[in-house]
């Protein structure tokens, strides 16, 4: 409150007093308010008070809770990545010693007792490495991928399941990109075979249901829907394909279209291949379809082009995805009836009648039910069939069952003319001779790479040299080409796949006491693709020599432990060989969680420096200057006591105070 004016005393006594009382009232307010500042440490304390500091206070504040949340999310984050990396230092750890063991008890030194103690070790870093596999912050499972919130690992049979999916769970940490916290059990431990792959596209044909999103499109990249335009007769329609999700969709909409000109025009899915539209206009008319401006609607969907009257002419392949819910008899090769094919795994053997289901995701499920640890699923280009052994320490295989081709239509039979012959045995592959030199002479000796002698019923030979053979199916060609060479007919000796099962058929048609089939040269091929041996009857079928196997470090280290249980030095060698590659596994594994936490790390920085930030900003905005509130404070006091004293005086004069 300022001075009490000069002519106050000039006027009367209310009118006074009320100017008196306001500047008091003034100074009290202030006063107040300068109170409120000093207790409360703030500026302002309501909107009204600073109404473009609040709304800036307002839009921090949001920020900076955000912001915080965020540091919350990532320390937690960097928490689980770091518990991630000593899990797998662990496992290096094991790893390494397990291999330290397996170098131990190769050469002179050992013996079975002690190979028999060292399996005992060996069976116990199994179990610690599943103790491992299954660990887990606050319900987050490491190793279960995108499946998280159970134990990825359990055991099945006689072996170790693998239950996890996916690549790992996303976090969205705020960053440029989404940051997974957990990884796989298969980019960690090799948890999963991965070598059934299908081995031809399915190619399954479109229904009227099909989705534009699993349709890969004429040009290879989706339905990208927009506007075409449908001409016919010269009269143009455009047909607005935007809101389209399905073939149902599209097809109806350019009917519509074309039906407003020539009401007989049609356009349906082509019977034949299930893969493209055809369009058929009535007699003497003729239907142009484009795209309308930028749209590429008519070019993915195959239906750019003309179509002239009175005939049907297809569109070009849109090639449809293989979902879950395509039908099984949509799908390209397969016969029908469709047939039985048998699954082992775990010394269990399981069949499947596929006749009593209808789409894919039912074939499945059905398999999943089973419970023998084996898992199908849909390759990710959308285009086979994949089979995967999910039980280390067991070995897995497709079969077709008495004559039957479904396996084989499928794609997903184990043991087909593609498999190649360095996936037999496990790995250990198929020996096979070759620069063998004559050790007179000096010079090459062909017959000492010759690997499998096939002696007929008859008494004729048939020498084989598989040397330039990769796949089973090079290997039969290489068999028949001998027989030809031996002038042996194709009527005498055939070679296949076995009707019921999976091996290599000797079929000898010869008049005779027995077949026989054996390696020579020592070179243990006949025995490796389990056709050595001999029968009596027509045909000689093989054992099943390329299982799937799981190739990760459960199954070498349970593999070690046999090896060793065994006192089999070879199978020691091989499991200790294959240990490398689990090492080499878990390095790769920690060195991309190091990369992921790293990335966490700097965030969770950044994020607490900007905090800083919006809190000084925030600061500098609402946070009360003590100095200078003091200092006001001071002078209002003050203030008020001198207008308290002056209002006192000039209140209480009267005329007589001047007449004197």
């Amino acid at each position: 409150m300022g001075p009490n004016p000069a002519n106050l005393a000039r006027v009367p006594n209310l009118l006074a007093s009320r100017i008196a009382l306001s500047g008091i009232q003034r100074s009290n307010r202030g006063l107040l308010a300068v109170q409120v500042q000093l207790a409360s440490g703030m500026q302002f304390t309501r909107p009204s008070e600073n109404a473009i500091g609040a709304s800036s206070v307002t839009v921090l504040d949001d920020l900076i809770e955000r912001r915080m949340q965020r540091g919350t999310n990532l320390g937690q984050a960097e928490s689980v990545l770091n518990s991630l990396d000593a899990s797998l230092g662990d496992l290096s750890d094991i790893l390494q010693e397990a291999r330290g063991i397996g170098l131990s008890q190769i050469g002179v030194g050992s013996d079975a007792a002690t190979r028999q103690n060292q399996a005992a070790v060996v069976s116990s870093l199994v179990q610690s490495l599943s103790q491992i596999a299954n660990r887990e912050q606050r319900g987050i499972h490491y190793f279960g991928g995108d499946a998280h919130g159970r134990e990825p690992f359990g055991s099945l049979l006689n072996g170790l399941r693998y239950g996890g999916e996916g690549l790992g769970m996303r976090a969205d940490l705020g960053l440029a990109s989404d940051v997974r916290l957990t990884i796989s059990g298969e980019q960690a431990f090799g948890a999963l075979s991965a070598r059934v792959e299908g081995d031809r596209d399915l190619d399954p044909a479109m229904t009227a249901s099909t989705r534009l999103s699993e349709i890969r499109g004429a040009q290879g990249v989706g339905i990208r829907t927009g506007t075409i335009e449908v001409e016919v007769n010269g009269t143009v329609v455009p047909v607005d394909l935007t809101e389209a999700d399905s073939i149902e969709d599209v097809r109806v909409a350019v009917q519509n279209a074309m039906q407003t000109v020539d009401p007989l025009a049609t356009i349906a899915i082509d019977g034949a291949t299930g893969d493209r539209f055809t369009i058929t206009p009535s007699a003497g008319n003729t239907v142009v379809i484009r795209d309308l401006n930028q749209s590429n609607a008519a070019g993915d969907l195959g239906l750019t082009g003309t179509f002239v009257g009175g005939t049907t002419t297809a569109g070009v392949d849109i090639d449809p995805k293989l979902t879950g819910m395509t039908t099984l008899d949509s799908l390209s090769g397969v016969s029908s009836p469709r047939g039985t094919l048998r699954l082992r795994n775990g010394g269990q053997v399981r069949e499947l009648d596929l006749s009593q289901f209808d789409t894919v995701q039912e074939f499945q499920n059905a398999v999943a039910g089973l419970n023998i640890g084996i898992r199908v699923e849909i390759a990710a280009d959308g285009r086979r069939l994949d089979v995967k052994n999910e039980l280390s320490g067991a070995r897995m295989s497709i079969e077709e069952v008495a004559g039957g081709s479904i396996a084989t239509e499928l794609g997903i039979r184990s043991l087909n003319l593609s498999t190649r012959l360095t996936d037999f045995r496990e790995g250990r592959g198929v020996p096979q001779s070759t620069g063998s030199v004559d050790p007179v002479t000096g010079l090459p000796d062909p017959a000492a790479d010759r690997d499998i002698r096939v002696t007929l019923k008859d008494g004729r030979t048939i020498e084989v040299d598989i040397s330039t053979c990769s796949a089973v199916g090079d290997v039969i060609s290489s068999m028949l080409a001998a027989a030809s060479a031996a002038s042996v007919s194709v009527a005498d000796f055939a070679v296949g796949l076995n009707a019921d099962g999976n091996g290599i058929s000797i079929i000898d048609n010869t008049i005779g006491a027995k077949t026989n089939v054996e390696s020579i040269n020592n070179s243990g091929t006949a025995e490796a693709l389990g056709i050595a041996g001999d029968t009596s009857t027509a045909v000689l079928a093989g054992s099943d020599q390329a299982t799937v196997a799981v190739d990760g470090a459960f199954a070498h280290l349970m593999a070690l432990r046999d090896a060793l249980l065994a006192n089999d030095e070879a199978g020691i060698s091989f499991a200790t060989q294959r240990l490398e590659s689990d090492l080499t596994r878990a390095a790769q594994a920690r060195a991309d969680v190091g990369v992921r936490s790293r990335r966490v790390s700097d965030a969770s920085s950044r994020e607490t420096e900007l905090s800083i930030q919006d809190m000084s900003l925030r600061a500098s905005i609402q946070d009360l200057d003590y100095a200078d509130a003091a200092t006001q404070l001071a002078a209002l006091q003050q203030q008020l006591q001198a207008g308290l004293a002056g209002a006192s005086r000039a209140v209480n004069m009267s005329l007589l105070d001047f007449l004197t």
